[in-house]
């Protein structure tokens, strides 16, 4: 697990770097697409749940952190949770559905369509749940003063 998230934070980094980040941001968005693959990992491996329901709860992580970040470096959210999110991303399961389907294996294309859009739909809805949250939830500072 420990070189998935080596991993997650190099390539996070790469896509901010082709995302035009502020350099001195970079490493927090190699932090927000780690925690969240490392969120992946562990979901998928401690219990018997589908990949759709490890991308759910990589995405609420990504979400999180990256609204945390947004407060405490005062930037916007987006510049943390695009890049973030990018390791979840299904790539290899839109090759394989139009890889199935060119190979004419209509049903395996079918599968693997269903559960790329599932995967999509739900990090879109993880990202929206944290996102729809009040901000003082995730304003540290102003929770210690009161």
């Amino acid at each position: 697990m420990v070189i998935h998230f080596l991993l997650a934070f190099v390539a996070t980094i790469g896509f901010s770097l082709i995302f035009n980040v502020p350099k001195k941001e970079l490493v927090f968005c190699g932090i927000a697409g780690a925690c969240g693959w490392l969120a992946y990992q562990i979901v998928l491996t401690v219990s018997s749940s589908s990949v759709v329901t490890a991308v759910f709860a990589a995405a609420l992580v990504i979400a999180y952190i990256s609204r945390v970040f947004c407060i405490w470096r005062k930037m916007p959210v987006t510049l943390y949770m695009i890049p973030g999110v990018i390791p979840l991303v299904p790539g290899a399961g839109i090759y394989y559905t139009m890889y199935y389907i060119i190979m004419g294996d209509n049903n395996i294309a079918l599968l693997r369509g269903i559960e790329t859009l599932m995967i999509s739909g739900v990090i879109a809805i993880g990202l929206l749940i944290i996102l729809s949250l009040p901000r003082r939830l995730f304003d540290f500072k102003q929770m210690m003063i009161k």
